[in-house]
């Protein structure tokens, strides 16, 4: 199977490469060349811009594909112009969009890909839901078959997840120097952690498949953890306590915006994602890394690079800033 990741070298799209290739398709990726020390043996690099259209054109001439898996797609104009660039390239878009988007809080904590996307707050959201029109409405006039895949919250090494931002150290390096963590609500709302080769094996196994064609798939652990638990979680690898403070969302909301739109759209409400969908047409889908596995594994992969255990300015800066007003007793 030939197949092309947009990107290819990211969180998620890392992962699902190196599994694509132990299963011997042959893999493109289609990015600027920015990173090539993220790229794996094996895969033939094109190197575009995906918003230069014409330099994507260039880049792919004559070749075709059995699946092209967009992961750079953030607004309905970028799939629009997927339309005309990939119709005659591949027999499967893989548009990958976002389970923040889902109805939340919905009248039930279990979503299925069924329920509506809905998101008030969250301006990424309703965009990604607003792709996800726009393919479903005009691929079937261009001939392209297309399938749907939404992530929740994916991390792999590299990353550190948590609720004010994942990428990169910033939040282990705040416990370890003993610096309080800004946990929304009472930190006991339910929130599911992926990590990037479990979900890996539930896109790599929907691509060539005709059954997964028009269909939407949400791709997530079934491992449900509290916000506190994950944060005690990142303390024990750690071999620290976390000093943790809980202020609510809609305070959090008022001093960043667009920090709160991520919460009351999404991180802060509880939902139980249903995977029997993606079971059925994958069935060697079966999250295996637990999150004391999956972030034990992300700190012994800081551990060998040193150089990229630095703090996020930002995150400090707004930690402080929320804990300093919100213990002062400010009204908004």
């Amino acid at each position: 199977m030939r197949i092309l990741f947009t990107g290819g070298t990211g969180n998620i799209s890392t992962a699902c490469t190196a599994l694509a290739l132990k299963k011997g398709f042959e893999v493109f990726h289609l990015n600027r060349g920015n990173r090539p020390e993220r790229e794996q043996a094996g895969v033939r690099t094109l190197k575009a811009d995906i918003r230069d259209p014409e330099a994507v054109r260039r880049a792919l001439g004559d070749l075709r594909f059995d699946a092209i898996i967009q992961f750079l797609a953030f607004r309905p104009e970028h799939i629009e112009t997927d339309l005309e660039l990939f119709k005659d390239k591949t027999d499967q878009y893989v548009f990958i969009s976002t389970c923040s988007a889902y109805k939340k809080p919905s009248l039930t904590p279990w979503i299925t890909e069924d329920t509506p996307l809905e998101n008030p707050f969250w301006e990424y959201s309703r965009l990604k839901a607003d792709c996800e029109k726009v393919l479903q409405e005009k691929a079937p006039a261009a001939r392209l078959g297309y399938t749907i895949v939404r992530p929740s919250h994916t991390y792999d090494n590299g990353w550190i997840p948590g609720c004010f931002g994942s990428a990169g150290y910033g939040l282990a390096w705040r416990m370890l120097q003993g610096k309080e963590i800004v946990v929304p609500g009472d930190g006991q709302s339910l929130w599911t952690l992926t990590h990037a080769s479990d979900f890996a094996v539930g896109l790599v196994g929907l691509l060539g498949k005709k059954e997964a064609l028009g269909q939407a798939f949400h791709i997530t652990s079934d491992e449900r953890l509290t916000w506190d638990a994950i944060h005690w979680i990142v303390g024990k690898a750690l071999g620290v306590e976390p000093k943790i403070v809980h202020v609510t969302s809609e305070y959090i909301a008022q001093l960043y915006p667009e920090r709160g739109a991520g919460l009351l759209g999404d991180k802060a409400v509880s939902v139980l994602f249903d995977n029997s969908k993606i079971r059925r047409l994958v069935p060697e889908f079966s999250p295996k890394v637990g999150f004391e596995e999956g972030i034990r594994a992300s700190l012994a992969w800081f551990d060998q690079r040193p150089a990229l255990k630095f703090p996020d300015p930002t995150m400090n800066a707004e930690m402080d800033d929320i804990l300093k007003r919100w213990k002062a007793g400010c009204a908004l």
